[in-house]
């Protein structure tokens, strides 16, 4: 008899996390853009020079890309994949407390606050969550 391998079923935190990143990706494509059409009125504004805006559009856009990746990667079962999760949310929260040191008027404030606090809710259910680590084991995808 011929044995059918199937493919460990992904936990609900494995899932959750891949759509947050995802989301977050969208997130930060959104803002890349919106600081790029405003950037003249909100240096305006906020007294900012323009090439900080277009500095921090630039790495909102590579967060975006890096994000898509990796939640690609993880929701595939890939164990490194967490690695990089854990490397992809502290660069997105060096770049929200980037923005927070460099524009310190604005009410943009918020969203640096909540990418700091998803990204350590996000690994916590992937670092403390014995289901988590159960489905990563068993995987075992390079």
């Amino acid at each position: 008899m011929s044995e059918t391998m199937t493919a460990p079923s992904r936990p609900g935190v494995v899932t959750f996390v891949g759509v947050i990143l995802y989301l977050k990706a969208a997130i930060a494509v959104v803002i890349g853009i919106a600081l790029l059409v405003e950037k003249d009125s909100v240096a305006a504004a906020t007294g900012q020079d323009g090439d900080v805006l277009v500095t921090t559009a630039v790495g909102e856009f590579i967060a975006a890309g890096l994000l898509v990746l990796v939640a690609y990667m993880l929701l595939s079962g890939h164990n490194w994949a967490r690695l990089a999760v854990a490397i992809v949310l502290s660069f997105r929260a060096a770049m929200a407390t980037y923005w927070l040191i460099t524009h310190p008027a604005g009410g943009i404030h918020w969203n640096a606050l909540i990418s700091v606090t998803i990204a350590v809710l996000l690994l916590g259910g992937l670092y403390w969550n014995e289901k988590s680590q159960e489905y990563f084991e068993r995987t075992g995808a390079l």
